[in-house]
């Protein structure tokens, strides 16, 4: 199955971001990495244009200090990256300007990244599918207020999943427990119509009194009502309906 949401969910997270790496202000050894690397780009959005225009330098870059290879990692979404977080899944897609395919594959792992590298119609594509490797990128790359709004979408989708999956257990048990009381019911009823009941020793004959009386009561209910524990009513209620299949 395919992973990641549609298109329609990604594209004002993708914006969002790019709005914002794009109004960070380079420092002037981060303004030779972006120059060198956003003019390489297929396709600028406008953000990205503006700060490629206005970094433009004949200066070569270096990547050897950690704030020019945040500024990498800055100028490689905006060159191409996209985000998409839906209830499918989380997907972020860098596609690196051409000859920036391996270097920028070693800049994310150097970061602690590990990154699934794809060719689509023969363009190399970085994928991180994990919440918590896009929140690091998120993080190293300066996008701090998209991040802050990637992370409540995710506790969202994370409590909502939860809480459905706490829903669907009760209901299980529920049904599971109506099931057991029917069952239950129905062979009290076949033993005490087949005379066999009264042959039973006095504490199941109590459990199964509780049972007709209470149809619909929990194991927890019937314990409290004849003064027992809940284990103790369900093994007393276990062999009324042994008795009946007998």
């Amino acid at each position: 199955m395919t992973r990641g949401v549609r298109a329609a969910d990604r594209s004002p997270l993708s914006e969002e971001v790019k709005a914002e790496l794009a109004r960070v202000r380079p420092s002037a050894c981060d303004a030779r990495v972006l120059a060198a690397l956003l003019p390489r780009a297929g396709h600028l959005g406008r953000p990205a244009r503006r700060l490629a225009h206005s970094t433009e330098t004949t200066m070569p870059s270096s990547l050897r200090k950690a704030c020019c290879r945040r500024a990498y990692l800055r100028g490689l979404f905006l060159a191409g990256g996209s985000l998409s977080s839906g209830p499918s899944g989380n997907l972020l897609e860098l596609r690196p300007p051409r000859g920036e395919s391996r270097r920028s594959r070693q800049i994310l792992i150097g970061a602690g990244l590990r990154p699934r590298t794809r060719t689509r119609r023969g363009r190399t594509i970085h994928l991180l599918r994990d919440a918590d490797a896009i929140a690091a990128f998120l993080r190293l790359a300066g996008a701090t207020e998209t991040l802050l709004r990637f992370e409540a979408r995710r506790v969202s989708r994370e409590v909502r999943g939860r809480t459905n999956a706490q829903v669907n257990a009760e209901a299980a048990n529920l049904a599971r427990a109506v099931i057991a009381a029917r069952a239950q019911a129905e062979a009290i009823r076949a033993l005490a119509g087949s005379g066999r009941l009264a042959a039973l020793p006095a504490r199941v004959r109590e459990a199964a009194r509780a049972r007709l009386r209470a149809p619909e009561a929990t194991l927890a209910e019937l314990a409290a009502r004849v003064a027992t524990t809940k284990w103790s009513m369900r093994q007393r209620l276990r062999r009324i309906v042994e008795e009946a299949a007998r």
